[in-house]
């Protein structure tokens, strides 16, 4: 795997996901106004940021540990497959939170789109030019591998 590659979704990507699994469940009042500023904070909402804690850790998990325990090229491309599903619908939430005359127009962003949308949109790049195989040497498998 590049080095580039096991850079991102080794290390910093999991530290991204960890620290954000952080903030929603011990400060989700400050993520919700980061991610969704138009609808207002309540306790009630606690479940749902615990779900997402779950969702995080569990990617931050498969980047720091799943994919350093394989060499296989297949393993990361699928693992980060379903990685990419879930950055796809936080960046889908953007847009329906932020509306898309402003979602696609950076010069109008406040430090909160910035904040979201900086923190996933090239990580997601990286990762589809890694689950398409940009970068990656590819082999057919042997029947043993299959």
């Amino acid at each position: 795997m590049p080095l580039p590659y096991r850079i991102a979704f080794n290390w910093i990507e999991p530290f991204v996901a960890t620290s954000g699994a952080l903030q929603a469940y011990f400060a989700p009042h400050s993520l919700q106004q980061i991610e969704t500023p138009s609808i207002p904070y309540h306790p009630r909402l606690q479940p749902l940021f615990t779900q997402r804690t779950g969702l995080w850790l569990l990617l931050a998990f498969n980047d720091a540990v799943t994919l350093r325990a394989t060499r296989d090229v297949r393993i990361w491309r699928l693992v980060l497959a379903a990685g990419l599903f879930s950055d796809i619908f936080y960046t889908l939430s953007i847009l329906e939170e932020r509306g898309a005359a402003r979602f696609w127009n950076p010069a109008a962003w406040d430090v909160n789109d910035w904040t979201c949308l900086a923190l996933t949109i090239p990580a997601m790049v990286v990762k589809l030019a890694c689950v398409a195989g940009v970068g990656l040497k590819t082999s057919k498998p042997s029947m043993k591998d299959s």
